[in-house]
């Protein structure tokens, strides 16, 4: 397993930007590391792995097991950072949303040895990141073979109204006009007319979460799109890092292997 460090210059956010990368080692049959890289052709599964509010690049790398995780299911992880701009073209700020959906997997997979094909490609966030990872899934799912969100915010108008406190600054990201009703909204998005194709979904929370109310409110809509290719679970725990250690297991799990109990 190597951890590599990438500070590179965004012609989209006009800006140098920093991405973590996680990147497995081949390993025989009893697990030992044979570092032979001789034929340079591997690609490799990814999991695009999203930070929440007030993290950054480092987030899941300093505060979870991701490596041992990523370890273990032979993929690659991808932790861009966007600061709080809530992975979106901000109204006022950098171009976020280009930068995540366009820029960022262009320039990883020149870099890395990175799949491009849909069935390798996996999305991962926590709460903001929960929203972003959700939003890219909906617009694009032609791309991923699955999306999990842990605690994400659903409702951006509810959001703005509930938690003020906690991100004042959230008309910066979005005008009012674009948080019900537009492709930012992830209701929106899952109305419109679309091919979904094998995307499942999963959301998950805690039974203390803040934002548990808002995610069960949005529930029933991934149900009737999604089916049997949606799955929700709530776990003891609130909105902080003790709830997401305890759920990022399964959440690998059900991404890259399918099912959440069979961990």
């Amino acid at each position: 397993m190597s951890i590599h460090s990438n500070n590179f210059y965004s012609n989209v956010l006009r800006q140098s930007v920093q991405v973590q990368v996680i990147l497995p080692e081949p390993v025989n049959a009893v697990g030992q590391i044979l570092p032979d890289y001789s034929s340079g052709e591997q690609q490799l599964p990814t999991v695009w792995l999203l930070h929440g509010l007030g993290g950054d690049a480092t987030s899941w790398l300093r505060r979870t097991e991701i490596e041992l995780l990523a370890t273990q299911y032979r993929v690659a992880v991808v932790m861009p950072e966007t600061g709080r701009g809530f992975y979106t073209n901000m109204v006022h700020g950098p171009r976020y949303w280009d930068y995540l959906t366009h820029e960022l997997p262009t320039r990883m997979r020149y870099i890395f040895p990175l799949s491009a094909r849909p069935e390798d490609n996996y999305l991962l966030g926590n709460s903001m990141g929960g929203y972003g990872a959700l939003r890219y899934a909906f617009t694009y799912p032609q791309r991923f073979a699955a999306v999990a969100a842990l605690s994400p915010v659903t409702d951006l108008k509810r959001f703005h109204v509930e938690q003020s406190a906690i991100m004042p600054d959230l008309e910066l990201a979005f005008s009012p006009a674009q948080m019900q009703g537009t492709p930012a909204d992830l209701s929106y998005l899952v109305q419109q007319p679309t091919n979904w194709g094998t995307l499942r979904v999963l959301m998950a929370t805690g039974d203390q979460d803040m934002l548990r109310s808002m995610d069960e409110a949005f529930k029933p809509e991934l149900a009737a799109v999604f089916k049997d290719q949606f799955e929700w679970q709530l776990q003891p725990g609130h909105h902080d890092w003790r709830l997401w250690n305890h759920q990022l297991p399964f959440a690998m799990h059900w991404l890259i292997k399918g099912g959440w109990r069979n961990v």
